[in-house]
């Protein structure tokens, strides 16, 4: 595990995270979180479909909504997501923004009638895919910081090798103390085993007997360049059936497909280079260092959902299901290196590519819904979803625990045991136009951390065969916090506001 931990020293993570945390469950944690994406009406409602369905992404919610159709019917949703985050470090602030194009929604679902009056009306089956998650993110953060500052981050790896010797340096030192010193930015002291210097330091003393005076001899602009992209989708097999018009039941599987690629930049350089020409004898003359790290993940899961859905009165539906935890199989290849420029010249390093397996148990789902509809007029739904993370897990490739029990214990002790979502939605009807608004609110599970809050809008047509849905959904404030690399007590602040425009198409038949 040694390798998949030592990339927390820069990549992402709260002001709530621990060291120990490994990337997996940085990783497994954001994949286990459904914020779902989906068909323009699906959004532009805020996703409030578990009592009313008829619309294909209600079937990776409630598999009962599939039941709800009277006509079969295709449709497909292309969704362009627009993130732009601010991060703030050291009183300095930088902006940056990705654009993404992606697939929401892409659906079939076929109405088979019984023609029966009453009892069992229609046997519908439904099959497509549902975007539950887009991971898509972009920023930059960093400032100057003067020498007296001492945050240089070769400073915090020269100071993390302290008591190890040179003999056993290449069995203790982490891949990225090995990089550093393969480029000449970190090296032993002479005559002083266990103790190093960072090529952005020198002694303010009689060398070498004043450790404790060793200090940054200038100015250093630090930068963080952070690009991520990926999605949590689901492929959905599903059948429901009608029970008098008045009970709908629905049954699906679900196998998931799981993306998330990551590039980050980690870059110092000297302000002023001479100010590194330091008196003694072998300095490299620090001018500049860049590390990269990059990293792939892929994974495939499978999970079961049962839903139904009851119409009591002809305006009143209660929806209500259940979901399985998605039993998955991840695969992550990372690579990292490291570059120096020196007065000395340029050097590189860089560690093996990696690979690690491993299994994930994502949480159990429940929910319920509740919706009315005021005739041909409109109508109103909210839902409630319960996620049980007591029972989320992470295993290594053979089933045991093995290096995830910190992981564990991690979990329990810094998240929620159950988060709650809720989702309310309207649509007012004017002859074949529908206008629409939404809200969620999806409850992160880190104790600390803030909920996900969703508006939308939209716009519909709707066609005797044909109709056309658009949407834009915005969530304003999603603010995280993190460090620029591991022992920097100066936190770095991400504020995204994460905007999509989605629009389906689809047709009756």
């Amino acid at each position: 595990m040694k390798k998949c931990v030592l990339i927390l020293t820069l990549t992402l993570c709260s002001a709530t995270l621990s060291v120990a945390q490994s990337l997996q469950l940085d990783n497994a944690l954001q994949f286990s979180q459904n914020i779902y994406e989906g068909t323009a009406r699906f959004q532009a409602m805020g996703g409030a479909f578990a009592a009313l369905g008829g619309d294909f992404t209600s079937l990776s919610i409630n598999p009962a909504g599939v039941a709800v159709y009277r006509s079969s019917e295709i449709a497909i949703t292309p969704v362009l997501a627009l993130p732009a985050t601010s991060a703030g470090y050291m009183r300095n602030t930088l902006d940056d923004s990705k654009t993404r194009f992606g697939l929401g929604s892409i659906g079939y679902v076929s109405a088979l009638p019984t023609y029966n009056i009453e009892g069992l009306m229609s046997v519908n089956l439904g099959i497509g895919f549902n975007t539950l998650q887009n991971n898509t993110q972009r920023f930059s953060a960093g400032a100057r910081t003067r020498a007296s500052d001492n945050l240089s981050y070769l400073r915090h790896l020269a100071l993390g090798l302290t008591g190890i010797s040179t003999a056993d340096f290449n069995t203790l030192a982490t891949d990225e103390e090995w990089m550093a010193n393969s480029t000449s930015l970190i090296a032993a002291i002479e005559g002083r085993d266990g103790y190093y210097i960072a090529a952005t330091e020198d002694f303010h003393s009689t060398y070498p007997d004043s450790l404790e005076l060793i200090s940054q001899m200038g100015d250093v602009d630090q930068l963080l360049y952070h690009d991520q992209s990926g999605h949590v989708g689901e492929y959905v097999f599903n059948m429901g059936i009608n029970l008098s018009d008045r009970f709908y039941f629905g049954l699906s599987l679900g196998l998931q497909d799981i993306v998330h690629d990551l590039y980050e930049q980690y870059q110092e350089q000297a302000v002023n280079p001479a100010d590194f020409d330091a008196p003694k004898a072998g300095n490299p003359g620090f001018q500049e260092f860049t590390r990269t790290f990059t990293s792939e993940t892929r994974g495939i899961g499978y999970n079961v959902k049962f839903g139904a859905i009851a119409r009591p009165t002809a305006g009143l539906r209660i929806g209500a299901y259940i979901h399985t935890p998605t039993w998955a199989t991840l695969h992550e290849h990372w690579t990292a290196d490291m570059t120096s420029y020196l007065k000395i010249g340029k050097h590189y390093a860089n560690i093996d590519p990696s690979d690690y397996y491993y299994r994930m148990q994502t949480p159990f789902r429940w929910g319920a819904g509740l919706a009315y509809t005021f005739g041909s007029i409109g109508l109103l739904s909210m839902d409630y979803e319960g996620v049980d993370y007591s029972g989320f897990k992470l295993r290594e490739d053979n089933g045991s625990i093995g290096s995830f029990a910190k992981d564990a214990e991690y979990v329990k002790q810094y998240y929620r045991s159950v988060t709650s979502n809720i989702r309310v939605g309207g649509e007012l009807r004017i002859s074949r136009i529908a206008l629409r608004a939404g809200y969620a609110y999806y409850q992160h599970p880190g104790k600390e951390m803030k909920a996900q809050q969703i508006c939308s809008i939209g716009i519909g047509y709707s066609g005797a065969f044909f109709f056309i849905d658009g949407a834009w959904s915005f969530s304003p404030d999603n603010t995280q916090w993190r460090t620029l690399y591991n022992g920097n007590p100066n936190l770095v602040s991400t504020n995204t506001f994460f905007s999509k425009i989605a629009i389906t198409t689809g047709w009756r038949f």
